[in-house]
């Protein structure tokens, strides 16, 4: 992991910029799926289909064969839903990950925006672009829309990159959670 402060002239010639480099792994592709699943449906996802799976078993307890099959469909559907949610987002980190060679990120912050840069190309977005920091102790989740999003693992985010990040999203409005 590379780590530097960069001096004045660097990087459109922004004094102060922070640039580090993350290595993306397939246990990073699981993490980062794995941990949106548990922001985006998380504890009400799980509490909502047992709700429905308790349903069901009542529903079982009557003369009723209808509710009970419609319970069957309703529930199976929602638990597929959040099944594909998790496979979805896990299958397009995978395949983003295959098309980095080599599979690493540089990350550069200045006050004004976040750039990365891989062998995919490079982007940069302004800070109010940012809707969200979730932090993860094994990673951090950057949301810029939905279903939109950038990962960096925590052991490779230094750790000024943390405090600005964290302090750029707050004074642009972005929800740190």
């Amino acid at each position: 992991m590379a780590h530097d402060r960069q001096a004045p002239g660097a990087h459109d010639g922004a004094p102060g910029a922070i640039t580090f480099t993350v290595r993306y792994t397939k246990d990073h592709c699981l993490a980062a799926a794995w941990r949106y699943w548990q922001r985006r449906l998380g504890f009400r996802y799980a509490l909502e289909l047992a709700i429905g799976c308790g349903l069901l078993v009542l529903a079982t307890q009557g003369p009723y064969r209808w509710i009970e099959v419609a319970l069957m469909i309703a529930v199976g559907a929602f638990a597929l839903v959040g099944a594909g949610v998790f496979f979805i987002h896990w299958y397009r980190a995978r395949a983003g990950l295959a098309l980095l060679d080599p599979p690493t990120s540089t990350w550069t912050l200045t006050e004004d925006a976040i750039a990365q840069r891989s062998s995919l190309g490079e982007s940069a977005i302004a800070w109010p672009r940012l809707l969200g920091v979730w932090r993860f102790d094994d990673l951090w989740i950057l949301v810029w829309g939905k279903d939109v999003y950038s990962t960096i693992p925590l052991a490779q985010l230094p750790r000024d990159a943390r405090q600005m990040i964290e302090r750029r999203a707050r004074e642009t409005g972005a929800v740190v959670r």
